[in-house]
């Protein structure tokens, strides 16, 4: 049996996933307020004040009534009582994982401010009546909240603005004297290039200040209206803090703690490589390495890494250690814009950056040596900890490493983990039965885990012990049979509700890493609300985890386990449950490419199944932030589609992830993603398909400035328009090919290209004429045909504008735009050119594209040198060269040298 007891909403008591009916009146009032001061006994008369609300009978008949109300409340709560009674008073004696007020003040402590939000399900006892509770309680817990929440925007601002601003907008006017939020808004909209409204934001709360309170801004607001005034765009937050939360049961591994403490104190100075923190599955490794980890964070004051690296996933690929060290340099700082191409550069620039910098990472579940060597650091001062089943011995003998062997628990130390869960008492009166579920669990802390959250909830430990002793007959044993670790599971499973068993079991068919309430509804065909009831129940019989972020994810060997059971189910069943997650992700994907791609044109494909999740996608930020989270998942659902035979689908989710990646970099995995897609869409014989995979194909070459192989891509995606008969299709592709060739030094090849196609000009919609009319002009400025490449800019120009509306501008718009700047000023007209740089670049700022404006920046410094304004120019290099040095960009270098040569003012 499985109790929960909430209160960060309306009052619910669940026992086994379904509500257990809680009185009204005193009795619930009763409960609230023991709840909110867990496990401790709350006195007689400070209860009965509460009760009755400040007004209560006399002091005898006040409490013989509260005796009554408590009776009548233990009676109501049955099995999932929790009221305990002393000389003292009474007291509500709960598990932290029980409480989700004290699992959101957990999560809190740890830094996993979104993850603990999350669990606040709307106003705080919303269902309980009591103006001395709502008073005097409930405010100290909403401060909590609010505390937390400004934390987790902190944390945000370091890493996206996007999506902060209406949340922002909101809290403000929820909160309107709340300096933090008014803050954060204001570096928000300025990160997003809307510095005027950040200053307006200001200016508003200077005023609401001085009108209600008489007060002038404190340092926060100060500080922040500062940073807008110099064009600051630095994050609030630059040092990550990534370890996953301290295990709240740690105990025993002393002898290791102080081994890798010495360890430490042996190399002062040095970087240290610690890899086998090794043994068996379910040993407790990443436990004792995030404790470690923790104790140690203050001496690594750059901040601390971490990264699952997936080694020992049945159902995924290792994790390539080029995309954990992209992560990385992210998290340490470096916009995604700014990352470079070649999986080469990028371990190299994460090299340079750790050396320069005291940092501590953790590299979890590595497969082999060769997945930890890029990831080690360039210089002296960091510290690698890594775990594995696996002894990595080639570390040990080429980079020194140092290796700690993690045994399974003795009987002692695994009977302590017992006893801190369950109580020495329970442990004292049935020492056989403990003996009994220590050997059968064989020292492995997770699945001593999963028994002692079992016995959490008061059953008899010999039953326990017989029930395990019984499940260990024909047990499924997913690791080493010696442990018996597969009957734990099975026996454990047995003890949740058949809904809350029915969900972890369809988790087998998810690839991981993580996931989200919404894929496990659609999974299970359930609604998100039954499976977050379902997903808590699991969590609290530690079959679930949830994440540092808000979502839950399984232990390698119970993500084995449930894909075991999944593939006992009639194959009916498998087929659509599997379908269902496809349905899940696809249709959101579909519905984030339709945001943020609204000219997209898509061919028919059959609705989602009804019990799919599908989820609403407001806007542009939205849905790149949906695309960058579920990323990883994304390509493991692409590839158990493509092992489905699910060819149709398979293309059309590589597509959606396509801009998105393009945009943060993430060049390997949207490659393969892309290469997956078109071999399913060659497969079906879906030339649409097809040729949408290889258009996608050559962005993601163009972007890596491997023009040979964009050409065989766009001449392949050519055939196809023309096979198609799309007269769109071929002007859009024909501008990704004009734009390969001057690229290549072959400007008279472009223009040649875009010439065959000129005549067919009025059958193409108004979006492309626009680009394709822009693309022609450059394509004679390249060729020095100055006047006619002017005039077909300023036609692109004028068609640009009557189709934007008002909308978020397009690439082609803003290069449109600095190509008419570049002819004019060739033509010697500076002011003319002077305009169009400046708007270029603001178009360029609304679009968030650094690396364009510092491009935009050099162009417009190098014409204001022309013009006899080396002082501008000096301003205009200025900014370039922090953007290129930001980004670690090589342009750094020529900025300076024009620096170096511009004249004195």
């Amino acid at each position: 049996m499985i109790v929960e007891y909430r209160v960060l909403g309306p009052l619910e008591v669940l026992r086994n996933g379904a509500p257990v009916a809680v009185p009204a009146g005193r009795g619930r009032v009763l409960l609230a307020t023991l709840l909110l001061r867990p496990n401790e006994f709350v006195p007689v008369d400070e209860l009965v004040e509460r009760v009755w609300d400040g007004a209560p009978p006399d002091p005898d008949r006040a409490h013989k009534t509260l005796q009554t109300v408590v009776l009548r409340l233990r009676q109501s709560l049955g099995e999932a009582n929790c009221v305990r009674t002393s000389t003292r008073g009474y007291q509500a004696e709960v598990a932290p994982e029980q409480l989700d007020l004290l699992r959101f003040r957990l999560l809190a402590a740890q830094g996993a401010h979104g993850a603990a939000l999350e669990l606040w399900r709307g106003p705080v006892l919303a269902n309980v009546r009591s103006d001395s509770l709502h008073a005097e309680d409930v405010p100290r817990l909403v401060e909590e909240h609010v505390l937390a929440l400004e934390r987790r925007i902190d944390a945000d601002l370091a890493r996206s603005t996007d999506v902060l601003v209406p949340e922002l907008r909101s809290l403000v006017r929820e909160h309107p004297l709340r300096e933090t939020f008014w803050a954060q808004l204001m570096l928000a909209l300025h990160r997003t290039g809307r510095q005027a409204e950040a200053l307006a934001a200001y200016q508003e709360i200077r005023t609401l200040l001085a009108d209600e309170l008489g007060a002038d801004p404190g340092p926060r607001l100060r500080q922040a209206q500062e940073q807008v005034l110099a064009g600051d765009v630095s994050a609030t937050v630059l040092v990550p803090r990534q370890l996953p939360p301290v295990h709240p049961h740690f105990v025993g591994r002393e002898a290791e703690l102080g081994q890798l403490t010495e360890m430490l104190r042996a190399r002062p100075g040095e970087p240290v490589l610690i890899s086998a923190i090794n043994g068996i599955g379910g040993v407790g490794k990443t436990v004792l390495a995030v404790r470690w980890a923790h104790q140690l964070a203050d001496r690594f004051p750059d901040g601390q890494l971490y990264v699952n690296l997936r080694g020992f996933d049945l159902r995924a690929e290792p994790l390539d250690p080029v995309a954990a060290a992209r992560d990385f340099l992210v998290a340490l700082g470096v916009p995604a814009q700014g990352l470079p191409r070649s999986d080469d550069a990028v371990i190299a620039a994460y090299r340079s950056l750790l050396a320069q910098r005291r940092v501590l990472v953790l590299l979890d579940n590595a497969r082999n040596v060769e997945q930890v060597r890029p990831l080690l650091p360039g210089g002296g001062g960091s510290l690698v900890l890594v775990t594995s089943r696996n002894r990595l011995s080639g570390l040990v003998v080429r980079e020194g490493a140092q290796a700690v062997a993690l045994d399974v628990m003795d009987e002692q130390v695994a009977t302590d983990l017992l006893t801190g869960r369950i109580g020495a008492a329970r442990v004292a009166a049935e020492r056989d039965a403990v003996s009994r579920l220590v050997r059968r669990c064989a020292g492995l802390p997770l699945a001593l885990g999963i028994v002692a959250a079992r016995a959490t909830y008061g059953d008899s430990l010999t039953a326990l012990a017989d029930e395990l002793e019984r499940e260990r007959l024909g047990a499924l044993d997913i690791d080493d049979p010696a442990t018996g670790v597969g009957a734990v599971f099975s026996w454990s499973l047995r003890c949740v509700s058949e809904s809350a068993a029915r969900l972890f079991v369809t988790l087998g068919a998810h690839p991981g890493p993580d996931f989200t309430a919404d894929a496990a509804a659609s999974l299970a065909a359930v609604p998100p609300t039954t499976a977050r009831r379902a997903l808590d129940e699991l969590v609290a019989g530690s079959l679930v985890a949830r994440t540092g972020t808000g979502r839950f994810a399984l232990h390698d060997l119970l993500r084995d386990y449930a894909a075991a059971r999944f593939a006992e189910l009639p194959g009916e069943q498998q087929t659509a449950a599997q379908r269902r997650m496809f349905d899940h992700y696809l249709h959101t994907a579909l519905a984030a490419n339709r945001c943020a791609e609204p000219r997209v044109v898509w061919t028919p494909l059959a609705p989602p199944s009804p019990e799919a999740v599908v989820l609403p996608v407001p806007d542009v930020p939205s849905a790149r932030q949906w695309i960058l989270r579920e990323h990883r998942v994304l390509l493991g659902v692409l590839r158990d589609m493509a092992a489905a035979g699910a060819d149709d689908l398979v293309w059309r989710l590589a597509y959606t992830m396509h801009l998105t990646m393009l945009r943060e970099v993430l060049l390997t995995e949207i490659e393969a993603a892309e290469l997956l897609g078109l071999e399913a869409a060659r497969r079906r014989d879906d030339v649409f398909g097809v040729k949408r995979m290889h258009r996608a194909l050559a962005g993601v070459n163009i972007s890596k400035q491997d023009y040979p192989e964009a050409e065989v891509h766009l001449r392949a995606a050519l055939r196809c328009e023309q096979e198609m008969g799309n007269v769109n299709g071929q002007a859009d592709v024909s501008r990704g090919l004009a734009h390969v060739y001057e690229e290549t030094g072959q400007p008279d090849r472009a223009l040649r290209l875009l010439d065959s196609l000129y005549p067919r000009i009025a059958e193409l919609d108004a979006y492309q004429r626009a680009c394709f009319v822009g693309a022609y002009g450059r394509a004679h400025h390249q060729v020095g045909r100055l006047d006619r490449a002017l005039e077909l800019c300023l036609q692109a120009q004028a068609l640009f504008a009557e189709i934007s509306q008002g909308g978020e501008p397009a690439m082609p718009e803003s290069n449109n735009i600095e190509s008419i700047a570049d002819i004019y000023a060739d033509l010697g007209r500076y002011r003319e050119a002077a305009e169009h740089y400046r708007a270029g670049i603001a178009v360029l700022r609304r679009m968030n594209h650094h690396l364009h404006i510092a491009s935009g920046l050099v162009r417009l410094a190098k014409l204001s040198t022309t013009a006899g304004e080396p002082a501008t120019a000096a301003e205009l290099l200025t900014e370039a060269l922090a953007v290129y040095e930001r980004l670690d960009r090589p342009e750094a270098a020529e900025v300076r040298e024009l620096l170096a040569a511009l004249p004195e003012a």
